[in-house]
């Protein structure tokens, strides 16, 4: 019964912390601590907490001469993420649609995320033995093709937030040393898309390109992804390329670059 009470309590305190953050977003001027309260039937001492916890995530703040609060720069970063990715995933769907037809490999569509790459979009392979992965997943950018393709546009800081991080061994082909993942990073950069043999995976190989929008920075990434065997010599240059005119086409879409990127030969990928 005690652990019902409490998993009843917290669904109630995040309902009201809900409720104080719509009110915020919704209101057309700063509100105040009473108000806030009265309008959520709270505690003004519960509010209060409640009010703290979104200022130190960015989701609320509080002028200093009022004392008064509205919705904080938080709320409209996620809501730009959240409104940039629905429009991503509808704006690149016929061309991902295209890049499984012409190649008959699982194409991912994915975001770059504080050192890591989440795919917001997946097209399974037709073939019957696949690569296999999952919608949402979460994958080190330094590993995998569609992560490394954004990884080496980041602010340089945050490149080397990466590279002073570890870089963890998940195969025998992992690049565990930061001067090597950096000279890789510099040649993503040189050639316009990224490549992965066995990175992250045994036996699974990738390739990526970045996604522009109308700014010309890179807003996602597009990749596929499919056992080693189907990712041969005799293969590389058609699939390297079925993916760069993907990424392209969604640029343009987005009113990003639609200029090609001239591809150079890449260093050896592990």
């Amino acid at each position: 019964m005690e652990q019902w009470s409490n998993s009843a309590a917290g669904s109630s305190q995040l309902d009201r912390a809900l409720d104080i953050l719509e009110l915020l977003a919704q209101s057309p001027s700063p509100q105040g601590l009473t108000g806030i309260a009265e309008h959520v039937r709270g505690p003004k001492a519960t509010v209060h907490r409640l009010l703290a916890t979104l200022q130190a995530r960015g989701y609320a703040t509080q002028d200093p001469l009022t004392g008064r609060y509205r919705a904080g720069i938080r709320c409209f970063e996620l809501g730009s993420l959240w409104a940039r990715q629905l429009d991503l995933r509808t704006i690149a769907a016929p061309h991902t649609a295209r890049l499984n037809e012409l190649t008959g490999e699982t194409v991912h569509l994915a975001v770059y995320d504080d050192g890591d790459v989440v795919y917001i979009e997946k097209i399974e392979s037709r073939h019957p033995v696949v690569a296999k992965s999952d919608l949402g997943r979460r994958c080190p950018a330094a590993h995998v093709a569609t992560g490394r393709a954004l990884l080496a546009f980041q602010p340089r800081a945050e490149i080397e937030r990466v590279l002073s991080g570890p870089l963890p061994a998940y195969t025998q082909r992992s690049v565990t040393r930061a001067p090597e993942l950096d000279a890789l990073l510099d040649q993503v950069r040189r050639d316009g898309y990224a490549i992965n043999h066995s990175s992250y995976r045994e036996g699974v190989g990738g390739v990526a390109a970045p996604i522009r929008d109308y700014t010309g920075s890179p807003v996602a990434s597009v990749g596929i992804c499919l056992p080693e065997q189907r990712f041969g010599a005799d293969r590389f240059d058609a699939l390297r390329q079925a993916t760069v005119d993907a990424a392209i086409a969604i640029s343009a879409a987005l009113g990003g670059p639609a200029a090609p990127v001239l591809a150079r030969p890449a260093v050896k990928a592990r």
